[in-house]
């Protein structure tokens, strides 16, 4: 169990603890701006431990950042301590490769379902990371704290573009 004191103190969280698409937004805001991205371990060939307990010793208490896995994982605990129905995805990232390479899955990022609508949660993407949880629709520009969003479908999947300004 992620102790919520520590994970709020670290993110300089202080508002509410109820599990609406305002709470959502709040710590989405706080955790990006709190908790860098850092792939710093899987580089150096260090194993990355994905429990609760070591997620939260290194970016909580130890005030280190962490890759998509950790990021999202720990927010996944943090979400479901309050109340969120949070399930994880696996996503492929497409940058800078041709239309024809279909890469691997191997970015995660979160699945929060809330009031009768599903969003995406992603803080783990590096200089890309989606400021603001995304309604999983498609179609449409979704304004975050940086730039904007916008889901497309491809078939049976979807693609997540972003507005480089």
């Amino acid at each position: 169990m992620i102790d919520l004191g520590s994970y709020f103190e670290r993110i300089g969280y202080r508002g509410e603890r109820a599990a609406t698409l305002d709470t959502l937004r709040a710590i989405i805001a706080r955790h990006t701006e709190a908790i860098a991205f850092e792939n710093l371990n899987p580089l150096l060939g260090r194993p990355v431990p994905l429990d609760a307990a070591e997620l939260e010793k290194k970016l909580v208490r130890d005030r280190r950042g962490g890759y998509c896995f950790e990021q999202n994982l720990l927010l996944s605990h943090v979400l479901q301590a309050l109340g969120f129905a949070v399930s994880g995805l696996a996503a492929r990232v497409l940058w800078n490769v041709p239309e024809s390479v279909t890469p691997p899955r191997g970015h995660m990022l979160l699945r929060v379902e809330l009031e009768g609508t599903t969003h995406l949660a992603d803080v783990g993407f590096g200089g890309l990371t989606p400021t603001a949880p995304l309604r999983l629709e498609s179609d449409f520009a979704q304004s975050t704290p940086h730039e904007p969003f916008r889901l497309l479908t491809a078939g049976t999947e979807w693609v997540l573009q972003a507005m480089l300004r």
